[in-house]
């Protein structure tokens, strides 16, 4: 008998957690759309950083970035007005309030 009321603790323990982790977790989508029009930093594949308001991301991640400032080393080497980012190339993406 111990070793089925075990058994069921176990069962309620493993769908508690499923159930926890389900309602924790974000969705990076969801955020990245909630943080249109915020200053973002995306760093590319490439290792060059971009720092911008980000105007519109679609479900591929692809970003349209204004007031954009290419960064090497965490200094401005470039402006630029308006910069198109492929989400196959993007690596990361740090959000204002992270910033």
């Amino acid at each position: 008998m111990p070793s089925k009321t075990l058994y069921s603790q176990q069962i309620r323990f493993v769908s508690s957690v499923r159930l926890l982790s389900q309602t924790t977790a974000k969705r990076p989508l969801s955020t990245l759309q909630k943080s249109v029009k915020k200053t973002v930093i995306v760093r590319l594949k490439n290792e060059v950083e971009y720092k911008g308001k980000m105007k519109n991301v679609d479900s591929y991640m692809n970003l349209i970035m204004t007031e954009a400032e290419e960064l090497n080393d965490g200094k401005t080497v470039g402006k630029f007005g308006r910069v198109i980012l492929r989400g196959n190339n993007v690596l990361f993406i740090k959000l204002e309030d992270e910033i």
